[in-house]
C-alpha cells in the first residue's frame, strides 16, 4: 500500500516537517503552501502555550471562597406585640453574635471595604449593625478574622406579619427555638499574588450578601458563651465569579 501524501494534524501542530519515506516532503510544497503550513504550525503552538500558561495561572491563583461561620450566638429577647391597627407586629429583640471569616487561599488576599450585619425572621428584616469600627480591613493569605460581640437589639415593626407568621411564631415559641437568618452584606477588593506586583491589579466586586440560617433558643444571659449552640457555616458565598 502506498504511503499517504497528506499531512496529519499531529504533524502540523508538532511541526514535524521532516521528509516521510515515499511520502510528504517540505521541499515538494510551493511557496504559498509552505506559508500556509507554517502559519498553521505557529497558530497551534500559540494555542498550546496560551492554554498551558492559563492552566498554570489557574493552578496558582484559582481562588476558593472565604468561609463565614457563626461560632456563637445568644438570643435573650424575642417577642412581639400586635399593632393597634392589626397591620403588623412590633418585635422586641436582642441578638448577640460571634462570627469568624476564614481566607483559605495561599495567593489571594481579600480587602473588605464595608460590611453590615442584619437579621430576618420569616423573611421580615429586623436589626442592622454597620461594622464601621472593624471595617475596612485586609485579610491576608491563610488568615482568620474574628468578629466578636456583634449585638442587634431594639424594636422593629414587622409590616404584614400575618396569621401564618403568628402561627409559626407560636409554634416556635412553644418549642423554644426560633429560625432566624443572619445576613452579612459587604464589598470586597481581591488582591492576587504579591501586592507589589503591578500587573496584578486588585479587582473590586460590588455588594455581596450571604445568609447564615440559625436555630436559636432564648437564653437567659446576654453573653455569647455558646452554651448549647452549634457553630453554623454560612451559605450562598459567591465572591468570585
Amino acid at each position: 500500500m502506498a504511503p499517504s501524501n497528506t499531512i496529519s494534524m499531529v504533524q502540523v501542530c508538532c511541526c514535524i516537517l521532516k521528509p516521510i519515506p515515499g511520502g510528504f516532503s517540505l521541499r515538494k510544497l510551493t511557496g504559498l503552501a509552505k506559508w500556509v503550513l507554517l502559519c498553521r504550525c505557529i497558530i497551534c503552538h500559540i494555542i498550546f502555550w496560551f492554554g498551558a500558561f492559563a492552566f498554570i495561572l489557574w493552578l496558582i491563583f484559582f481562588p476558593q471562597e472565604p468561609r463565614f461561620t457563626v461560632t456563637n450566638a445568644s438570643l435573650t429577647q424575642f417577642n412581639f406585640n400586635s399593632s393597634e391597627n392589626n397591620t403588623g407586629a412590633n418585635l422586641h429583640y436582642h441578638l448577640a453574635l460571634n462570627i469568624t471569616i476564614r481566607n483559605p487561599n495561599r495567593r489571594v488576599g481579600i480587602d473588605y471595604r464595608s460590611m453590615t450585619v442584619s437579621a430576618s425572621y420569616r423573611k421580615k428584616k429586623f436589626g442592622l449593625v454597620n461594622l464601621m469600627d472593624s471595617v475596612p480591613f485586609y485579610q491576608g493569605h491563610k488568615n482568620t478574622t474574628f468578629l466578636h460581640h456583634l449585638v442587634l437589639q431594639g424594636q422593629q415593626q414587622l409590616v404584614k406579619f400575618g396569621k401564618r407568621d403568628i402561627s409559626q411564631f407560636d409554634k416556635e415559641t412553644a418549642a423554644g427555638v426560633y429560625s432566624i437568618t443572619v445576613q452579612l452584606t459587604f464589598r470586597v477588593k481581591i488582591r492576587y499574588g504579591n501586592n507589589k506586583v503591578k500587573f496584578l491589579t486588585p479587582v473590586t466586586y460590588d455588594d455581596q450578601q450571604i445568609n447564615c440560617k440559625l436555630k436559636l433558643p432564648v437564653s437567659v444571659t446576654n453573653e455569647t458563651s455558646g452554651g448549647g449552640f452549634k457553630a453554623t457555616r454560612c451559605g450562598d458565598v459567591g465572591i468570585f465569579p
